[in-house]
C-alpha cells in the first residue's frame, strides 16, 4: 500500500513543472557553456547567469516531493532526468573550454585550473552544505506556497552546474584531485537539497490547502507521462 505525506495534487503541480523536453537539455546546455566561461574568465555574473539559466532544481523538487508521495519510481524516473541534463551540461563546458583553448582564446590546458572562481568549486565544505541546506529547505517552501521570487533566489543558490563544470574543466587540464573536488561537491549538493526536501515535507506536512494551490498549476497530461502505472 502507497504511503503518502503529501497530497497526490501537490504532487501533481511540481512534477508538472519538472520538465523533460527539448527546452529542457537545451537550457543545460547553454548552463554548461555559460558555466565554463564564467571560470575560466572568473566572471560572477556569468556564473550566476549559468547557475539561474540551469532549470534543475524542479527535477530535485519532484525527487523529495514524489517520494514523499510515495512514488519511487516517479523519483526515480526525475533522477534520470536530472542526471542526463547535468552529463549534458558538463559535456557542453569541456567542448566550449576545448573550443577556446584551440582558438587561442584561453591559456593552455595546464593553466585553467588557476582561476579563483574554478578554485571555489572543486572543495566541499561546511560553507557549501550550509548553502545546500538552505536551498533545499528554502526552495521546498517555494514550490508548496507558489513563491516564484524566492524560487530564483533559491535557483541561483543550488549551484550544480557551476560545481560539475569545475570538476569536468578540472579533469580536462589533468588535475584529477580537483576534478574528483568537484564531483564530490556536486554529489553533495544534489544529496543535501533532495534530503532537506523531504525533512521540510515530513515536518509540515503540507496539507490540502496547500494541494489546491498546486491544483490547478498541476498538468495531467505531463503527471501521466511522469507517474508510475
Amino acid at each position: 500500500m502507497r504511503t503518502s505525506i503529501v497530497h497526490d495534487h501537490l504532487v501533481r503541480g511540481v512534477i508538472s513543472e519538472a520538465r523533460s523536453d527539448y527546452a529542457y537539455y537545451i537550457f543545460m546546455t547553454l548552463s554548461g557553456v555559460l558555466a565554463a566561461i564564467a571560470l575560466l574568465t572568473d566572471s560572477v555574473p556569468l556564473l550566476l547567469g549559468a547557475m539561474i539559466v540551469a532549470p534543475a532544481y524542479p527535477l530535485l523538487a519532484a525527487v523529495s516531493f514524489s517520494i514523499a508521495g510515495g512514488y519511487p519510481r516517479t523519483a526515480g524516473r526525475a533522477l534520470l532526468v536530472l542526471f542526463g541534463g547535468l552529463a549534458l551540461a558538463i559535456a557542453a563546458a569541456v567542448v566550449t573550454t576545448w573550443l577556446c583553448n584551440v582558438a587561442d582564446i584561453l591559456p593552455s590546458a595546464s593553466n585553467l585550473v588557476s582561476k579563483p572562481l574554478l578554485e571555489e568549486r572543486v572543495r566541499t565544505g561546511w560553507y557549501s552544505i550550509i548553502a545546500a541546506v538552505a536551498a533545499g529547505a528554502g526552495g521546498t517552501v517555494a514550490v508548496i506556497k507558489r513563491k516564484q521570487d524566492a524560487l530564483i533566489g533559491v535557483v541561483a543558490a543550488i549551484a550544480l552546474i557551476p560545481a560539475g563544470a569545475a570538476g569536468a574543466l578540472a579533469a580536462y587540464s589533468g588535475d584529477f584531485g580537483r576534478a574528483i573536488g568537484g564531483f564530490v561537491l556536486l554529489a553533495v549538493n544534489i544529496l543535501v537539497i533532495i534530503a532537506l526536501g523531504l525533512l521540510v515535507l515530513v515536518a509540515i506536512r503540507p496539507g490540502r490547502t496547500d494541494a489546491a494551490e498546486s491544483k490547478a498549476n498541476g498538468s495531467e497530461g505531463e503527471w501521466k507521462t511522469w507517474k508510475e502505472g
